[in-house]
């Protein structure tokens, strides 16, 4: 699946989630995003690639980034720059890359296999 995440009227990010249909709790999913400016007047130099390896542990969801540099999403004509891990832990993109995780596991339905059962932020 895929989609943009927005903050009011901007589109911050895109993203892309893979996994394998009746299989999460064996091989969990990637979350693959396109971090920066979008619209008119940007270009891919504006966005950077940032993955995450999700799995789904029995004590609920977790997330791990991993180096961008593996997934396709390095090879995207929208991105100019793919992170590495060291990139994305301990600087201020980590916790705007794990809120946005939050918001599409709480707020996106298409996303429901992959919480296995757990409810995060849904009534």
């Amino acid at each position: 699946m895929w989609g943009f995440v927005w903050q009011g009227e901007a589109a911050v990010a895109c993203f892309f989630v893979h996994w394998t249909l009746g299989h999460i709790e064996e091989f969990g999913a990637n979350f693959d995003f396109i971090v920066g400016k979008w619209g008119d007047g940007t270009s891919s130099s504006d966005r950077s690639a940032i993955s995450l390896e999700y799995r789904l542990l029995e004590s609920g969801p977790t997330f791990r980034v991993i180096d961008a540099t593996e997934r396709p999403v390095a090879e995207s004509e929208l991105t100019g720059h793919v992170l590495l891990r060291s990139d994305v832990i301990g600087k201020p993109i980590s916790n705007e890359v794990f809120a946005y995780c939050d918001t599409i596991m709480a707020q996106d339905v298409r996303i429901t296999e992959v919480l296995g059962g757990w409810t995060i932020g849904r009534a």
